[in-house]
């Protein structure tokens, strides 16, 4: 199995895992998506979040990451070669980088009320107590951000910075599709300024602390007042 692995093509490697990584993922995201095609366009998502659902959501994510990571070990690349790397400075960076996150979000809000005269089409049901909101914004940002980020630039960065940047939120934003339109919008956007700012640095830490705190930020106000 080993010398197979080694011998896959650039390619091969990249679809093998993607599939992996997000392959669930992909064909619910194309199931939702057809069967929204016939619906109304305007009509709010909702999305429910619940303690045991969490559960589940982390065992797979802590599994395909380690089949990844395996694979990885095998081709020659880590969650270091992404540049994972703790730090205070980083921190720092990833707080920063929350911000702005937040001050495009409030300014695609903007947009989506005032010019287009619509409203986010998007809304959270979140039963979740405290310890499950802290893990799940401890897991889900690593797994996205070094696979949506970090692999895919490793990947694909030989194509120049555009093509890289482009492709990996085109890629979050799709993933993010059943949140409705202003869902996927904002993860395209976040994906460009994450992409923008791991190409000029490559380092994943920041983009792993900004994505936590704003799932944290997103999530506990209802925890709260449950």
């Amino acid at each position: 199995m080993t010398s197979i692995i080694r011998s896959f093509s650039v390619l091969t490697e990249f679809c093998l895992v993607i599939f992996i990584g997000f392959g669930i993922t992909i064909v619910g995201t194309l199931a939702w998506m057809i069967n929204h095609l016939s619906a109304d366009p305007a009509a709010p998502v909702a999305m429910r979040l619940n303690n045991d659902g969490i559960i589940e959501g982390v065992v797979l994510r802590v599994v395909t990451m380690s089949v990844v990571l395996w694979i990885g070990s095998i081709r020659g690349w880590s969650l270091a070669t992404f540049g994972l790397r703790p730090s205070w400075k980083g921190t720092g960076a990833g707080v920063l980088l929350l911000i702005a996150f937040l001050l495009v979000q409030q300014i695609l809000g903007f947009l989506t009320r005032e010019v287009f005269h619509n409203t986010v089409d998007f809304h959270r049901v979140s039963e979740l107590t405290i310890p499950f909101i802290i893990l799940i914004s401890i897991v889900n940002p690593v797994f996205e951000e070094a696979l949506e980020c970090g692999y895919f630039f490793q990947a694909l960065q030989r194509h120049g910075m555009w093509l890289t940047v482009t492709a990996s939120a085109l890629f979050r934003g799709f993933l993010h599709a059943s949140m409705g339109v202003s869902g996927l919008v904002f993860m395209f956007a976040s994906g460009l300024l994450y992409g923008f700012v791991y190409w000029r640095w490559r380092q994943l830490w920041p983009l792993v602390v900004a994505h936590g705190l704003q799932m944290f930020y997103a999530l506990l106000p209802q925890a709260l007042t449950a």
